[in-house]
């Protein structure tokens, strides 16, 4: 599907406005992401109106709160792909500058929901907050709502029951968690899909065929890494599918190194140098181990490509 994208707030086309409207940094387009992108689109259908999903140009938190670990859930264009697929008609790209994440709430809900976009619906989570110290929520746009001329609709949380926590909220900030932890069948179970990690083939050094079981080397687009470990995962290049066997860390048998991905695409082999891929990660295997010789290591990889052939069907 082809989502259209506009970047910035200066020059909204006149048939937004009146639009059903929802605004978030949408990290991972999740399951509680798409229940409200769910519910605003059956609102923008009864009403015959636009869906537009106003989003950042990077996630609001690292502005409001820089840290250099934090890397988003995907990459940008991946996210705005995902947000039409859930039910958007528009990505409105706002930029995420200190100035304009510190405007107050009132001002952003008269200058943004009612000036730029003359809203007659606004769909967001209950947890939502906006404005200068994220001031303003739901109970503020139904404070303007009159002023405005727009009606507010609050979506549920969406929880999940994941293992050894129970039932919980779903948020990016868990999937996050998890994924640092390298729980991806968890974190899947939040997104409602496998995570996903984009990049691109890239040279090695050729451990992986000395050992008869040659890897594509990955370099990661800008989102987050799942955690260090061995991993089964489908991977995606050049049109088509594979099982892989992914180790992330610093091979500890050979150094260590430097963190690398490292995907054994299963019954296949080629040059895929430049490519871009995709690894769809479906469970985590084992923690990474340093082995005593390259022939301990070759045989332990040779028990997780059939693991991977029991789990990837």
């Amino acid at each position: 599907m082809c989502i259209e994208v506009i970047e910035g707030l200066e020059r909204l086309p006149p048939r937004l406005r009146r639009c059903v409207l929802t605004v978030g940094n949408f990290e991972g387009v999740h399951l509680g992401h798409q229940a409200i992108l769910g519910k605003a689109r059956a609102l923008a259908d009864a009403e015959a109106a636009v869906l537009v999903a106003m989003t950042f140009d990077k996630p609001t938190r690292l502005v409001l709160s820089p840290r250099g670990d934090a890397e988003p859930i995907l990459p940008r264009e991946v996210k705005h792909r995902l947000l039409g697929e859930a039910g958007a008609d528009v990505v409105v790209v706002a930029p995420a500058s200190p100035a304009f994440l510190g405007t107050p709430a009132e001002a952003f809900v008269r200058e943004v929901v009612v000036g730029r976009f003359a809203a007659r619906c606004v769909v967001e989570g209950a947890d939502f907050r906006f404005g200068r110290g994220r001031s303003g929520g739901i109970e503020t746009l139904r404070e303007l709502s009159g002023e405005g001329g727009y009606d507010v609709i609050e979506v549920a949380p969406v929880t999940a029951e994941l293992p050894g926590r129970g039932r919980v909220r779903i948020s990016s900030s868990l999937i996050r968690s998890l994924l640092g932890a390298g729980k991806v069948a968890e974190a899947a179970v939040c997104l409602g899909r496998p995570f996903v990690l984009y990049g691109r083939v890239v040279g090695g050094e050729g451990r992986g065929r000395q050992l008869q079981f040659p890897t594509a080397n990955v370099a990661p687009a800008a989102a987050i890494v799942p955690g260090d470990g061995i991993y089964a995962a489908w991977a995606e290049l050049g049109g088509r599918r594979y099982k892989a066997a992914v180790s992330i860390g610093n091979r500890p048998t050979f150094g260590p190194t430097a963190r690398c991905i490292e995907a054994n695409l299963i019954d296949t082999a080629g040059d895929f140098y430049g490519q871009s891929i995709a690894l769809a990660f479906v469970a985590r295997l084992r923690d990474q181990v340093k082995f005593p010789d390259a022939d301990a290591l070759r045989a332990q990889i040779a028990k997780d490509v059939e693991r991977v052939r029991e789990l990837c069907r």
